[in-house]
Order: C-alpha cells, then sequence, then structure tokens
C-alpha cells in the first residue's frame, strides 16, 4: 500500500525551510543595516496597495463573509473536517480558547480600549457628526464593532475550511500551500506549492516576530505608565526572553499539555476581567451601548464593507479599514493551519460557527464594556500623552483594586502573545514539515526563531517597518484568497458527490 502523501521520513522540507529562512534573515539584515531605506520602501509599497487597492480589499473582505455563511446555511455545513467516523480532539470550551486566542493575540487588550475612544474623539467618515457626543459614542463602537467583527474572521475561516478538509480527507501534508489542493490539484506539490508555502513562512514568522517584539514595547510603556518605572532597553530584552522561553517550552510540549493549558487560563483570565468591569463599572451604560451598536452594526454592515470613501485626499479607509483587512490577512495562513490543525472531527457548520459567529460575539462584548468604560471615563488625554498602549491602564485607575488588575493586565497580555506565539510556532513547523504533529526539536527552533527575531528588531527601533512588511504580503494573498472561494465550494460539492456514490455503490453490493 503506498504511503499517504502527507507523511515523510524527513523532518522537514529543505527546500521550503531553507528558503523561507533566508528570505526572511535578508528582510531583517536590510532592516538592522539600513532601517531607512527599508522603512521608506516598504511604506511606498503599501501605501500603493491600500490607496489604489483598496476597494479590493473591501470587496474581498465582504465576499469572504458572504462565502462563509453559505457554508453555514447549505448543506455543505454538515460535512465534517475528516473521515465520517472521525471525532473531535479536544472540548469544545479548549477548542474555542485555542483559537479565540491564536487569532488575537493581544489585539483586544490594547484596542479594546483605544480603539473606540480614538473613533470618539474623532469621527470616521462614514459616520461623520461631532465629536465626544452620545451619537459619536455609539457611532465609535459600531465601527469598532466593523473592524473586530465578521470579516475579520471570515478571512480565517475560509482558508481554514479547506485546509482541514483536504489534508484530513485526502492524507495531504499539512502546508499551507494544501488550503489550494481544491484550486491547483496535484500542482501543490511541486513548485507552486513551495513558493506558497514559503510565502506563508515569510508573513508568519515577520508578523509574529514584530508582534511579540511590539507587544514586550508595549509592556514595558504600561509598566512605566501604571508604576512610573522605566525598565529600559535591557528590561524590553528580558520581557522578549521570558516570553520566548514559555512559549517555546509551551510548543515543545504539545497541544495537549501546553499550548491547551495556556489558553484555557487565558480564556479564564479573560472573563474575569471582563466581568470585574462589568460589574463594577457603569453597567446600564454597557448594556445601552452594547444593544445600541450591535443595532447599528447590522443595519449598516453592507454599507461599512463597501464605503470606500470616494473623493476623499486622505483616505481614511487606508489607514484603518484597509489596514485591518491587509493585517488579518497576513495572519491568515499560521491562523488557519492552526485552528485546521484542532478542528479535525468538526463539522464544518461546526467550524463557522465557532470561528465567526462566537468569536465575533465575544470581541462585541469585550468592546463594548472595555471600549465602553474608555469613552465613559474618556481616556483620549491619556492616549494622546501616553499613547494606546497605555489606555487599558487609563481605565484601571478608575476601578478598584487599580494596583492589582494592572499587574494581572500585564500578564493577561503576555498569556495572550503566547498563545499565538505557540500557534505560530507549531504552524511554521507543519509548513516546512508538512507533519501534523511535526518533532519536537522543529517546534522549540521555530519558537526561539521568533524570539530571535523580536530581540532584534526591538533592538533596532525597525518592529513598525517588519510589520508593515508583513502586512505587505497580504497583497498577494488577497487575490489567493478570492481563488479560495471558488475552490472550496467546488472542492467540497465535489467530495460529497463522491461520497454519495460510493455509499450508494456499497448499498447497492
Amino acid at each position: 500500500m503506498p504511503e499517504p502523501r502527507g507523511s515523510s521520513a524527513r523532518p522537514f522540507d529543505p527546500i521550503t525551510f531553507g528558503v523561507s529562512a533566508a528570505v526572511t534573515a535578508a528582510f531583517v539584515l536590510w532592516a538592522v543595516v539600513a532601517p531607512t531605506s527599508f522603512s521608506d520602501t516598504i511604506n511606498a509599497v503599501f501605501s500603493w496597495t491600500t490607496t489604489q487597492w483598496g476597494w479590493l480589499y473591501l470587496l474581498t473582505a465582504f465576499l469572504l463573509v458572504v462565502a462563509s455563511f453559505l457554508l453555514l446555511v447549505t448543506d455543505l455545513g454538515k460535512m465534517r473536517l475528516g473521515r465520517p467516523d472521525d471525532r473531535p480532539e479536544f472540548s469544545n470550551f479548549s477548542w474555542f480558547a485555542m483559537l479565540f486566542g491564536a487569532a488575537i493575540a493581544a489585539g483586544i487588550i490594547f484596542w479594546g480600549p483605544a480603539e473606540p475612544a480614538y473613533h470618539y474623539m474623532t469621527p470616521p467618515p462614514y459616520f461623520g457628526g461631532a465629536a465626544k457626543t452620545p451619537e459619536a459614542a455609539a457611532n465609535a463602537m459600531t465601527q469598532s464593532f466593523f473592524h473586530w467583527g465578521l470579516s475579520a474572521w471570515a478571512i480565517y475561516l475560509m482558508l481554514t475550511v479547506p485546509l482541514a478538509h483536504a489534508c484530513y480527507t485526502k492524507d495531504l501534508p499539512f502546508r499551507f500551500s494544501s488550503a489550494f489542493y481544491y484550486v491547483l490539484g496535484d500542482r501543490i506539490f511541486g513548485v507552486w506549492g513551495k513558493v506558497l508555502d514559503i510565502f506563508a513562512v515569510f508573513a508568519t514568522l515577520g508578523g509574529l516576530a514584530t508582534t511579540t517584539g511590539l507587544v514586550a514595547l508595549q509592556m514595558k510603556s504600561g509598566i512605566q505608565f501604571a508604576y512610573g518605572f522605566d525598565v529600559g532597553t535591557v528590561g524590553t530584552y528580558a520581557i522578549i526572553g521570558v516570553l520566548t522561553a514559555v512559549f517555546t517550552l509551551a510548543v515543545y510540549t504539545g497541544l495537549e499539555k501546553g499550548v491547551k493549558l495556556l489558553a484555557d487560563w487565558r480564556m479564564y483570565a479573560t472573563i474575569a476581567v471582563w466581568l470585574f468591569v462589568f460589574l463594577v463599572g457603569p453597567t446600564r451604560y454597557f448594556m445601552d451601548l452594547f444593544t445600541n451598536s450591535l443595532g447599528q452594526y447590522l443595519q449598516n454592515f453592507l454599507g461599512l464593507s463597501l464605503y470606500t470613501e470616494p473623493g476623499a485626499a486622505e483616505k481614511w479607509i487606508g489607514a484603518w479599514t484597509v489596514f485591518y483587512w491587509a493585517w488579518w490577512m497576513s495572519w491568515a495562513p499560521f491562523v488557519a493551519m492552526f485552528i485546521a490543525r484542532i478542528s479535525k472531527g468538526r463539522t464544518i457548520r461546526q467550524t463557522v460557527a465557532a470561528t465567526l459567529i462566537l468569536p465575533t460575539l465575544a470581541d462585541f462584548l469585550w468592546y463594548a464594556v472595555i471600549g465602553g468604560a474608555g469613552i465613559h471615563w474618556d481616556v483620549t488625554q491619556t492616549i494622546a500623552d501616553h499613547g494606546v498602549e497605555s489606555a487599558i491602564f487609563a481605565i484601571a485607575r478608575h476601578l478598584p483594586l487599580t494596583q492589582v488588575l494592572t499587574v494581572g493586565l500585564v500578564v493577561l497580555v503576555g498569556v495572550f502573545v503566547l498563545t499565538s506565539a505557540n500557534s505560530a510556532a507549531m504552524a511554521l513547523a507543519m509548513f516546512v514539515s508538512g507533519h501534523e504533529t511535526p518533532s519536537r526539536n522543529l517546534r522549540a527552533f521555530w519558537g526561539i526563531a521568533l524570539g530571535g527575531v523580536a530581540a532584534v528588531l526591538a533592538g533596532t527601533g525597525s518592529l513598525k517597518a517588519i510589520q508593515t512588511a508583513s502586512i505587505a504580503t497580504a497583497f498577494p494573498l488577497m487575490f489567493l484568497l478570492l481563488a479560495v472561494i471558488y475552490g472550496t465550494f467546488r472542492g467540497l460539492s465535489r467530495y460529497r458527490r463522491e461520497m454519495t456514490t460510493d455509499t450508494v455503490t456499497q448499498r447497492a453490493a
């Protein structure tokens, strides 16, 4: 019997591993040696993609939402990500905790209180109106709901479904390129497949290393803002070192022991912080703001999805909405790989619910309370003086047990990053090996690589340039996602017909 295509005696593909590592090293070296040149070039590329192609980013995200709901409501949703007798590996809680943490990192901790307050201070053009009014508060929350709602999660979902289905039913290797099997067929085993996998490694390593470094700098700023103590550059390196050691150990021990444990405790901590602010803060205001903003979001979803701000000289949409869509797309390869890995045995309908509906609702609840607190206590001046990283700590000053809450928030931010870094290291190991469970040493290597790159970039001050570079990779991925929509429905429909034919044949026999 031939060996399944997903298996291999080699621990990793030397071409994918070598080229992707070399490309990433070259970009980091460029950022270190010539940071001005690197930053100018990357900013120019990103500006061109967002201004000239912003309309396509918006259309792509909207089509992904439509496709996601078609998977939910049609008979395709009954299909299983795996063989008919495959069953889930993780409990519902752990499954959701892992995928939620992998996909958003510490984003909701920093942007949760900061983005609504920013839009409250400077109303988005879609809504307009005067700043710092009750209407501005509702519109600010609605805009934040939009940026962290269905569109973001649909980007992840529509890569997850074809990847998981192809790997578990066709015995394909666990690589990013396998998501395109229903588009390219067996050509994913050739040059095109390697190009896709190298692209995924670069985007993941650059994006997550940058996030680790940025969060370390933000944790440093948070400590300084809250306690007046500057830990300095050495402290930044120490934070990165601790984060790297913990997530490398977690990914080395494996999903069940390491990543699952971190994800579960992070979810418990997030719920505890949310409940504390909800109950101690202006609860009635939070409920009013959530209900009103949810209604406005549902009413304006189509308009927000396709609003291009025509005729405006300075494109607010490019700096906010298009930037967000590009950022979600740059994260999509590793997030989809990780969610696919933990979703074996789930139906497509369950996966849509857990990757699209529930995370959107969770984001809305978090923003309505934490972001609502930022608006209620007006942290806009703090943001202007100390940056967005200070917003959550400014809110803590209005609550009881401020010092305890501040420490808890710093720890929570770190755990969020650890969850995403664990997921990224696992996905990177799968990209270059094709194995469902890569070797421990390979997983540990990518964990150390993420921390090492983050430390180098933090020391050079080039983190934001690298972040923009990783987001620029979303431009080709946008076209790949459009191809995936077509391939997913074609591949799933064909597989269902094959299974139906086989069932009929067996019954006849």
